[in-house]
């Protein structure tokens, strides 16, 4: 397990971000290190936190530095450091299964072990032909992927939106057991209103 001074942290200083007419935040000091929870309403902001620690929106006003192994990583090199999984983060509809994991190892690498793509995949429970387009996969089905390539993709840190959506009673239990093992290797950030279903165990609550 890595300590806190090896883990990948978010920094806010003096920050402000809104959203349309919607201040989220306003002058705002936080950091986030290790296992954290994003919490608050529907509508008040937490997807849009999640987009911005993911680098794909910029504060309005202040800094929000990303650090990995205690070296700041530049603004365009995000990307490359964390792994994400969102509602609003779509899935390549007219690819299988075997061509998305093609795909996205083009650019990715997983994790060893037992928390590679392809082990996190079997594990979950999804099964969907060879052939079948994930436009043709169920809401859950698609859920399950997306976890399984955001929590075993090698990274500094996972950000995930409303994870156990779409997911049914078993699906949740396998998100539960595969969060559990990711935490303490990397930075996890779970944006949810309802902590007790997705947040990890022992998470620091971030609200907004």
């Amino acid at each position: 397990m890595k300590d806190s001074g090896t883990l990948a942290s978010f920094k806010a200083e003096q920050l402000s971000l809104k959203r349309g007419a919607r201040v989220i935040w306003d002058n705002a000091n936080w950091e986030i290190t290790g296992p954290t929870a994003i919490l608050g309403s529907n509508g008040m902001g937490k997807s849009s936190t999640l987009a911005m620690l993911a680098g794909q929106l910029s504060p309005d006003a202040g800094d929000l530095v990303f650090r990995a192994n205690g070296e700041p990583i530049e603004a365009e090199s995000w990307m490359t450091r964390i792994s994400l999984a969102s509602p609003w983060l779509d899935l390549p509809s007219h690819l299988t299964l075997e061509e998305t994991l093609r795909f996205h190892g083009t650019f990715r690498r997983e994790r060893e072990g037992g928390l590679g793509w392809g082990t996190l995949i079997q594990s979950s429970g999804l099964s969907v032909g060879n052939e079948v387009p994930l436009r043709l996969w169920s809401s859950g089905q698609r859920q399950r992927l997306a976890l399984a390539l955001a929590l075993g993709t090698e990274s500094s840190a996972v950000l995930l939106d409303e994870p156990a959506s779409n997911l049914d009673a078993e699906g949740t239990a396998w998100f539960q057991r595969v969060l559990a093992e990711v935490c303490p290797l990397c930075t996890v950030v779970v944006a949810t209103n309802d902590e007790k279903k997705e947040a990890p165990k022992d998470a620091s609550l971030l609200r907004i």
